[in-house]
Order: C-alpha cells, then sequence, then structure tokens
C-alpha cells in the first residue's frame, strides 16, 4: 500500500501541474487575443477619426458646392429678367434716346462682367486655400482606406 500511495502522490501532483500548465497556456493564449483586440481597437479608432475628417471635409465641399450653384441660378434669373426688361425698354424707348441707351447698357454690362470675374477668382482663390488646409489629408484617407483591410 505505501507503494501505492506514494505512487498515486506522483500522479496527482502531474495531474495538477499538467491542470496549472493548461490554465496558464488558456490564460496566456487569452492574453494574446485581448492584445490583438486592442491593437484592431486602435487601428478602427484611427480609421474612425479619419472618416470623421473625410466626413467633415465632404459636408463642407457639398455646402460650398451647393452655393456656388445656388449662385449660378440667381445669376442665371438675374441675366433673363435684365433681359427682358432691356428688351421692353427698347422697344418702348423712344429713338432720340436710344444709343445713349445702349451706351448704357453695355457699360453696364461690362461692370456686371468684371463683378463676376473678381467674384469667380475669389473663389478660386477659397479653393485653394481650402485644399491647401485639407487636400493632402483626404488624400492620404482614401490611400489608406484602399490599402487597408475591409472593416469588421
Amino acid at each position: 500500500m505505501p507503494a501505492g500511495g506514494d505512487g498515486g502522490t506522483p500522479s496527482r501532483t502531474q495531474s495538477v501541474q499538467e491542470q496549472v500548465n493548461g490554465a496558464m497556456s488558456v490564460m496566456q493564449d487569452n492574453m494574446r487575443a485581448m492584445a490583438e483586440r486592442d491593437s484592431q481597437l486602435h487601428g478602427l479608432e484611427g480609421k474612425t477619426n479619419d472618416l470623421q475628417g473625410a466626413s467633415k471635409a465632404f459636408s463642407s465641399g457639398a455646402k460650398r458646392l451647393q452655393q456656388h450653384y445656388q449662385w449660378q441660378r440667381y445669376k442665371m434669373y438675374i441675366i433673363i429678367g435684365g433681359s427682358v426688361l432691356w428688351v421692353i425698354t427698347v422697344m418702348l424707348m423712344p429713338k432720340q434716346y436710344l444709343w445713349q441707351f445702349i451706351f448704357l447698357s453695355a457699360l453696364i454690362l461690362g461692370i456686371g462682367f468684371a463683378i463676376n470675374a473678381l467674384l469667380a477668382r475669389r473663389d478660386r482663390l477659397a479653393e485653394a486655400a481650402a485644399e491647401a488646409a485639407g487636400g493632402p489629408a483626404t488624400a492620404e484617407l482614401g490611400e489608406s482606406l484602399a490599402q487597408g483591410a475591409p472593416l469588421e
């Protein structure tokens, strides 16, 4: 019996040691998985921040584009209304004042073109400044999303 008792103790100790080793192995695997998840979460957080920046840039660009086309519509309405008014005025204008009216109309038209050119220049400069401030970040975002792994 003492031999059986001694034989049982080492196997019991060995069994407990195997259980401890198994638990340690599982714990190490869990720690590795947790570290991987942490790095993936940091990667997702970075991508989220990039997308938020791109979203803000897109929103401001869309607003700027909407204002541009709204101004284009207003200009078209002004041109159509002015043309109709000009034709009606020419038809009703006495012949003695016709040349002065045409000269004055040409002068006003020239001033309108000059103002339009200045406004277009201002818009181009504003776009260039906006692209200089946020352009490369948006390009880097597109490249990083194109090269990165899909979101899970």
